[in-house]
């Protein structure tokens, strides 16, 4: 009796990823939107200016004062940090930067469904998960009745043992330097006496946040140990062990799961709403030491968030292209209104930057000459990377 031959189409369809089942897309606003942005990428369309090129699709190509806590552990370290694997790229410069002109803003889903396909699934492992980052923010100063900026950037360097009897470390303050954002602003604070120690405008808590100026500075960079025994990292208000970190599921609906739990238990954090501590939480996932499957997770978790959209191409703080996505604009007590944005490289999936944009300025930075475009803060990745040796720490 001959065999019954396989159905191809059905097999085809069984393989199919839930988030492209036509059941699901057939008649939905969201399948009006995907369409309109497969449509607007195609090289026939017409293109008015290169500002209007829009996201371009591959399909055959395979990752800052309010940015992330990094995975440190929790009551450990300050905020900072963001990391990727296999991301490159140049030492970033000494300070934030207004972004470039943005394209046009597309379904921001879909995209990053394409971002989480191109994850690097390359199974690699080490004694060793080390970044090196290059973060900056703005801060706005109030002296002598004059409002002016100064910003402030420094290298840092991360390495998390994973191995019994490893430590984990972190080296920061690596040419960090404060000083003035432009020439308008070194004048204003000349004129206030070129105070030394500076108190910032806001601090977003209603009290006051001191910060001293340290121009071309070259002081020492501190070396901390951020491990508590075998715990290496945190995911919201729990330390967790490299072994945790190995065991989150793959799966976006699990992993959303699992941050919904954090969620309730970090209710207490200083990153208020549900979608902007998921966002951020999914993207410290990227920054850390977990599989590959939970990298393109991550990013899937992201893309279910409301109002997520592309920014199609726009330029990171260190000057590399990639593509943005961005969460609706809230507002941010130090500065106005800003949005939260990710810079990913869309044909790797690394992560280049994590960041706030300025949309709405108030009053004391408007006076200080911050505009919307402005990037308040970010981290930007430099390296990141498998070794089997532990930082060269600083003399």
């Amino acid at each position: 009796m001959a065999r019954k031959r396989p159905d191809v189409m059905k097999t085809l369809a069984d393989a199919r990823p839930p988030e492209f089942d036509p059941e699901h897309l057939g008649g939905s606003e969201r399948a009006r939107h995907d369409l309109i942005t497969i449509l607007s990428s195609a090289p026939e369309a017409p293109r008015t200016s290169r500002s209007a090129r829009p996201f371009t699709w591959r399909w055959a190509l395979p990752v800052a004062a309010t940015a992330a806590v990094a995975g440190v552990l929790v009551a450990t370290l300050p905020r900072g940090g963001s990391d990727t694997q296999d991301a490159r790229g140049p030492r970033a410069t000494a300070r934030p930067t207004t972004d470039s002109p943005r394209h046009t803003p597309e379904n921001g889903r879909l995209a990053l469904l394409n971002v989480a396909a191109r994850v690097d699934r390359a199974a690699d492992e080490g004694t060793y998960w080390q970044t090196t980052t290059r973060s900056g923010w703005i801060g706005v100063v109030a002296e002598s009745g004059s409002a002016f900026a100064v910003v402030s950037s420094e290298t840092q360097q991360w390495s998390f043992g994973v191995r019994a009897g490893t430590q984990s470390l972190w080296v920061s303050g690596i040419d960090a330097t404060t000083e003035p954002r432009t020439e308008r602003d070194t004048a204003r604070w000349r004129a206030a006496g070129s105070p030394k120690d500076l108190t910032l405008a806001e601090s977003g808590s209603g009290g006051k946040l001191g910060l001293r100026m340290e121009m071309g500075a070259r002081k020492r960079p501190t070396v901390d140990r951020i491990n508590s025994g075998d715990k290496i990292a945190a995911l919201g208000a729990r330390n967790v062990t490299y072994a945790e970190l190995r065991e989150l599921p793959g799966h976006s609906a699990k992993l959303k799961e699992v941050l919904a739990d954090l969620y309730e238990e970090d209710r207490g954090s200083e990153i208020f709403g549900r979608t902007e501590w998921t966002w951020r939480q999914a993207a410290n996932l990227i920054n850390l030491p977990v599989r590959p499957e939970v990298r393109a997770a991550a990013y899937r978790v992201i893309a279910d968030l409301p109002g997520i959209r592309s920014l199609g191409e726009v330029t990171d703080p260190l000057g590399r292209k990639g593509t943005g996505f961005a969460l609706p604009a809230t507002d941010r007590p130090d500065y106005g209104a800003a949005r939260s944005e990710l810079i990913v490289d869309p044909a790797t999936g690394a992560l280049l930057s994590d960041q706030e944009v300025l949309t709405k300025p108030n009053a004391k930075a408007a006076e200080a000459g911050l505009t919307a475009g402005t990037v308040v803060n970010h981290t930007a990745t430099v390296t990141s990377e498998w070794t089997d040796r532990q930082l060269e720490t600083p003399k």
